[in-house]
């Protein structure tokens, strides 16, 4: 039994036994399938993911032990919005000085406000009540036995000594966040890159004589930055990110296993296994798989690994604390602009508190389905190019075979140029 076969928890029968080689994946290669059954004997494994799901069949797990409010989900549902794909024109309008202006404009509709609704109306009800406090001292209304806000004025030295421990906190977290972030971004870019890759090596590698394998790695390919996109993602559709990617009875196999993106690297293993290719060719698209396989790992860990919770708790207790005590130092000197000065302190510090969180988990915010959708389009043009490329080939063969003239306006193929550059030599 190969590899392939114990991934998957169901086999496919072909002519009542079982198929041997690549597995079941690859057999329709060589003879067609039937609809797979599972095997006698053996439960079939429930789908397991990084994000909760529920196997047909089986009990559905505990509720979570948080349960998001309506504004939380209003900000998960918010960061589709921040999956930015810039080029030269979104480049322009980034690096205009007018953004200064636009951004400033722009801040009742922002997302880090919106975000932070609840921690700032929580400290302006402190300020609001420490200036209802100070105004009604001042007038006399209140016993003089009360605590003075006028001594408050002596928490300003510790607010200057704990200022500088609190700035390194949240720059300590941001850069952390951005760093996981960045790590993201680089992972599937080296996805993107290893994708066209090793379909251009099996473009090039792998003869017409295995015509049925190498569009098999062609459409796999691919499937793996889809699979993997769903694989990091909640609420994503894997049947229907792969239709039209792979056939019918592929796309079933991948989701009957238990790990999906292992899975898809282990068809593409066998596949390149199978082709049978000259060594330095099997290196070299083995080196790709095992790069496949060291970016699985590393968004596994960015997803399931965050900065360590304690500085997390640590950096929002430290900000609450002295966002709560802000505005008793400020009353003896500004009186009631305490209130838009707190207002403003707070959006200021806890934004960078919130951008620092909202970064730490980069999958929701980069544009992978982008990264997947130019990974799909450019195995599909390097096909539509090795076609032409054949195309010229065979009519380079029952050519002329006199000295070439210049390539027509239609066939500009990689194999023409070569060709010509052969007969003219």
């Amino acid at each position: 039994m190969t590899l392939l076969q114990q991934a998957v928890p169901s086999r496919v029968v072909v002519g009542g036994r079982q198929p041997r080689g690549i597995g079941s994946v690859l057999k329709p290669l060589r003879t067609s399938c039937r609809p797979a059954k599972a095997a006698r004997g053996r439960q079939a494994l429930p789908q397991a993911s990084l994000q909760p799901a529920v196997a047909a069949g089986t009990a559905a797990p505990p509720p979570p032990s948080y349960v998001a409010s309506a504004n939380d989900e209003r900000m998960e549902a918010s960061r589709v919005e921040m999956r930015a794909v810039f080029d030269a024109d979104r480049w322009i309008m980034h690096r205009s000085t007018d953004r200064y202006f636009r951004h400033l404009w722009g801040l009742p509709s922002s997302r880090v406000l919106q975000g932070l609704f609840k921690p700032i109306g929580y400290i302006l009800a402190i300020s609001a009540a420490v200036c209802a406090y100070g105004t009604a001292q001042a007038a006399g209304a209140l016993p003089a036995t009360l605590p003075l806000l006028a001594s408050a004025i002596k928490l300003k030295e510790l607010f200057g000594m704990t200022s500088f421990a609190l700035s390194l906190l949240l720059v300590f977290r941001t850069n952390a966040s951005y760093a996981r972030w960045d790590e993201g971004r680089k992972m599937w870019g080296m996805v993107l890159n290893r994708t066209r890759n090793i379909c251009r090596l099996g473009l090039a590698w792998i003869g017409d004589d295995k015509r049925e394998l190498r569009s098999m790695l062609c459409r796999w390919a691919p499937a793996f930055s889809k699979t993997l996109m769903c694989h990091l993602r909640k609420g994503e559709d894997l049947r229907e990110e792969l239709e039209g990617i792979l056939l019918p009875h592929e796309i079933e196999g991948v989701l009957r296993a238990s790990h999906r993106p292992n899975y898809v690297l282990q068809v593409l293993a066998q596949i390149v296994r199978t082709a049978g290719l000259p060594t330095a060719a099997t290196l070299r698209m083995e080196d790709d798989l095992t790069n496949f396989g060291d970016s699985l790992g590393g968004c596994e860990r960015l997803l399931r690994t965050p900065i360590p919770l304690f500085y997390t708790r640590h950096t929002s207790r430290f900000l609450m604390i002295w966002l709560t005590f802000l505005p008793a130092t400020l009353w003896p000197a500004c009186g009631l602009l305490t209130l838009p000065l707190v207002f403003l302190i707070s959006f200021l510090l806890l934004g960078v508190d919130k951008i620092g969180v909202s970064i730490e988990e980069p999958f929701s915010i980069l544009a992978l389905e982008v990264i997947a959708g130019t990974a799909l389009a450019n195995v599909r043009e390097l096909v539509a190019m090795h076609e032409d490329t054949a195309a010229g080939v065979a009519a380079a063969a029952n050519g002329n075979g006199g000295a070439a003239g210049a390539p027509a306006e239609a066939d500009v193929s990689a194999a023409h140029m070569v060709t010509l550059a052969g007969a003219a030599a």
